[in-house]
């Protein structure tokens, strides 16, 4: 039996189901536990990149199953923002999408820069036969389908398809973390069917992460609108995934404690999912014989005010709520980022 395969990127967002009736979208759900999902019918209807209304032929029912994905232009311009007022960025762009869905405001979604790509479809009587001709019918009734899929003749051609991505990945706009590859032909899939959990007919190959090793120069303390303390790695630049990677995130004294960071150390600097790069070890083998041991600050390095840790709390804080200038001016950027989101709501509406 001569097999054809599709070979996909497995995109890093949040799974959607959609349902269209007609030709337009009835309900949208996420794919929750498995089981049962969240509606978020009028989140996903904010979304551009996926249609209200289907054009050509199409079946009277059928269920789509896509990637809610965040393109890292929108995700580090949203986390810059954020920077900016004094808030906390987002960690990465899965998560941000997955709780973009959940907001109750809708209005707030459509702020967001999110982004649909498909690579499922079920329905009864469906006017093609194999996965790849799917994806093809789907773009033509107006889903966003990815380019980047691809029909493979044969093992050897599925194998040239994930070397190709492992190395190019790094130029597409949004993240992805593996290929997923699926028999093509429908009859065949069904004739393998499925295990207890999963289709016999497709599986998936992950990327691994990439990481680098770099010196670690110094640590630096930055003071946010609420006063918390985050620490960040200062590093020799380095290039990491397409981009030059200068400073990482330590989080707070526990990880620094954990990971037994120093200045002068050699450390392991990793993206995998996260588009802030982070630190994952050290490698102890290079530790310079006069290295010291990290102590975290014990005061505010902007106003020199003792730091406050409570009980529960993995974070430091400045408590000099009325005289800390990073404080003070942060929560003065808040305000006007506020009023500035109001006047642009109030413009739409007019």
């Amino acid at each position: 039996m001569l097999l054809e395969y599709t070979c996909e990127l497995k995109y890093d967002g949040a799974s959607i189901s959609i349902t269209y009736e007609n030709g337009k979208l009835k309900r949208a759900v996420t794919r929750g536990d498995g089981v049962q999902g969240d509606d978020v019918t009028n989140n996903i209807k904010t979304i551009k990149s996926i249609p209200l209304q289907l054009k050509g032929n199409f079946p009277d029912k059928f269920d789509v199953r896509g990637e809610i994905i965040l393109p890292f232009a929108g995700f580090e311009k949203m986390n810059q923002e954020l920077i900016e007022i004094g808030e906390t960025p987002y960690s990465n762009p899965r998560n941000t999408a997955s709780g973009s869905l959940k907001l109750q405001d809708s209005t707030e979604v459509a702020k967001r820069p999110l982004d649909c790509l498909l690579y499922f479809l079920i329905g009864n009587k469906l006017p093609f036969n194999s996965q790849f001709e799917g994806l093809e019918t789907a773009r033509n009734w107006g889903f966003k389908v990815p380019k980047e899929a691809k029909l493979a003749n044969n093992m050897e051609e599925v194998f040239q398809f994930i070397d190709y991505w492992d190395i190019h990945r790094h130029n597409l706009p949004y993240e992805t973390d593996g290929v997923v590859i699926k028999v093509n032909n429908f009859q065949h899939q069904e004739e393998l069917g499925f295990t207890a959990k999963s289709p016999r007919w497709a599986i998936a190959y992950k990327f691994k992460s990439e990481q680098v090793a770099t010196q670690l120069n110094s640590i630096s303390y930055q003071v946010g609108r609420t006063g918390a303390i985050t620490p960040v790695a200062n590093l020799e630049p380095v290039q990491l995934a397409g981009t030059v990677v200068k400073r990482a995130s330590l989080h707070n004294a526990d990880q620094i404690e954990k990971l037994d960071i120093r200045i002068g150390d050699t450390v392991f600097v990793e993206k995998g999912g996260e588009i802030i790069p982070k630190i994952i070890a050290v490698d102890l083998t290079k530790r310079p014989d006069n290295s010291v041991l990290t102590k975290y600050i014990t005061h505010c390095p902007e106003c020199q005010t003792a730091l406050v840790r409570s009980e529960g709390e993995a974070n430091h804080y400045c408590p000099n709520f009325y005289g800390c200038p990073p404080q003070i001016i942060g929560r003065v950027q808040h305000y006007i980022s506020g009023k500035r989101w109001i006047l642009k709501d109030l413009e739409a509406k007019l």
